[in-house]
């Protein structure tokens, strides 16, 4: 039998071979793109889906990205057929410094897109450069000399907020109350308040009705101070006026200011002062320097822990050049009030030394803001009128200036919120203290207004703190992960590759 293979069956088997190649080759390239699509398509899904539904979960230990339920009812009580109901969140800044930022920034881009994915097309967050594109401001004429690179402007159609982003920070405290810093000045943060801020600034913008300031009247009271409404209405109120001897307190009240009155106030008057603290309002003193009698005011003020002096203080070190009167307080650190204040001497003229008498009611606690020097003096209004010269009699500093005091109540609708009244003298919420930037007056007053105001909506979460969690291991898992992942690990895959070598070689 011949078994020779002809020419014609070589050159078939060759195109049979070739074939199979060219079949195969074929049938791997289509594989390939098909699953090169496949995956791009599954990167586009999840990347959508993971923006629109935040698919990320939040593995930090405190939880420090989760959106609390309070909050996200907020969200859900949107109309998204409102047109007043639709938020949009404006970042002045380039998405990129945010989004890559290591730490601070990054935490904010990070909770933005949260809130943006929950409100289901009902928040919007841009981020938009104001130096590239200056015509952003256009829409926020009155924040021009105030907003930077970086800040935060929640809005809606009826009206907006402005945040810094340390707004969005919570400052640690030493046993002193002062605020810690780091090496390079900045603050030290301890947790995160921006779920705070920003659902409290949606309620704000959102609300067809905004909390009121009422300036008392009545008592020949300096009211509506341009500055001071300006400030107020940064801090969420809305300026008005009321005269208490002839009208209840409305409802929507949040906030009274006594500024500089005359004359005493009746029985009745500070009746209804103290039922709308009761229920969680605010109040502002500022008293005048003048040597009136105020017996039922100070009865008042000595259930809140102080007492307004007759004595007018003096410097002659700690004040303005040649004007002694003009006392430069020493400003005590207290949490938010003083953490984003920038380094300026506030101005305190003639202003009356507060005492702190320990007579306030239950819960209660008094904290001295501003301090004259150890250098000042004061003098009883009579004296004061005739000259400013020390003399051998009159007491020394450091007085008390400026004080807060705050107790924790019951709200309208009996959620905890904190009642405060913010005691200072008239010589810092004048208006030519307020007009004055070189001055930390404006500032002052306006973190202030920030801090009375943070709860004023009935919102009140929880700052979420940041702690560093050490990963601990018993002996055993020590011993495990030791003899797993360092020695057996390692060896099985030497091993496997010794015998590899060893087969290659031997072929």
């Amino acid at each position: 039998m011949d078994n020779k293979i002809t020419d014609t069956e070589v050159q078939s088997e060759r195109v049979q071979v070739k074939g199979r190649k060219l079949k195969y080759g074929t049938l791997a390239a289509v594989f390939t793109a098909v699953f090169i699509v496949a995956v791009v398509a599954v990167n586009v899904f999840v990347g959508y889906f993971t923006d629109r539904f935040v698919l990320e979960i939040d593995l930090t230990a405190e939880k420090m990205f989760e959106i609390s339920n309070e909050t996200k009812q907020i969200i859900a009580d949107l109309d998204p057929n409102n047109p007043n109901d639709h938020i949009t969140i404006t970042v002045l800044a380039e998405e990129t410094s945010y989004q890559n930022a290591a730490s601070l920034l990054g935490a904010i881009y990070e909770l933005l897109q949260r809130y943006e994915a929950l409100g289901g097309g009902k928040i919007t967050v841009r981020y938009v450069d104001p130096i590239v594109n200056p015509g952003v401001m256009d829409s926020y004429d009155d924040l021009r000399s105030v907003a930077s690179t970086n800040d935060i402007i929640v809005e809606s159609p009826l009206r907006y907020k402005r945040f810094i982003p340390n707004n969005f920070y919570a400052p640690k405290i030493d046993a002193n109350g002062q605020t810690v810093t780091n090496s390079d000045g900045t603050v030290y943060n301890v947790g995160l308040r921006a779920e705070q801020r920003i659902g409290s600034a949606i309620l704000y913008v959102t609300n067809d009705i905004v909390a009121k300031a009422a300036w008392i009247r009545g008592h020949d009271e300096m009211y509506s101070i341009t500055e001071f409404d300006t400030l107020l209405s940064y801090a969420n109120y809305e300026p008005t006026t009321i005269i208490l001897a002839q009208e209840d307190i409305p409802a929507d009240t949040e906030l009274l200011i006594i500024n500089e009155p005359k004359s005493d106030y009746s029985n009745a008057e500070i009746d209804k002062i103290s039922a709308f603290l009761d229920n969680g309002g605010d109040l502002i003193v500022a008293m005048t320097p003048d040597g009136m009698r105020t017996p039922n005011l100070d009865l008042f003020f000595e259930e809140w822990g102080v007492r307004y002096t007759g004595n007018i203080i003096y410097d002659s070190k700690q004040s303005l050049s040649g004007f002694p009167q003009y006392v430069v307080p020493s400003i005590v650190t207290y949490t938010n009030i003083t953490s984003n204040l920038p380094r300026q001497y506030a101005m305190m003229p003639a202003s009356r030394a507060i005492e702190l008498t320990s007579s306030q009611k239950s819960n209660i606690t008094v904290q001295p803001l501003m301090r004259s020097s150890g250098s000042s003096y004061a003098k009883p209004f009579e004296e004061a009128i005739q000259g400013f010269t020390q003399t051998a009699g009159d007491p020394v500093g450091p007085f008390n200036m400026t004080v807060l005091s705050e107790r924790l109540v019951g709200d309208k609708s009996g959620l905890p919120i904190r009642s405060d009244v913010f005691f200072t003298n008239g010589g810092l919420t004048n208006k030519d203290a307020l007009e004055e930037k070189s001055f930390l007056n404006s500032a002052y007053l306006g973190a202030t207004l920030e801090y009375i105001s943070e709860y004023a909506d009935g919102l009140l979460i929880e700052d979420k703190e940041f702690v560093s969690m050490a990963l601990t291991l018993l002996q055993w898992q020590g011993n495990l992960i030791l003899w797993l992942f360092v020695i057996a690990i390692p060896a099985i895959l030497i091993a496997a590759g010794i015998i590899v070598w060893a087969r290659r070689k031997n072929r």
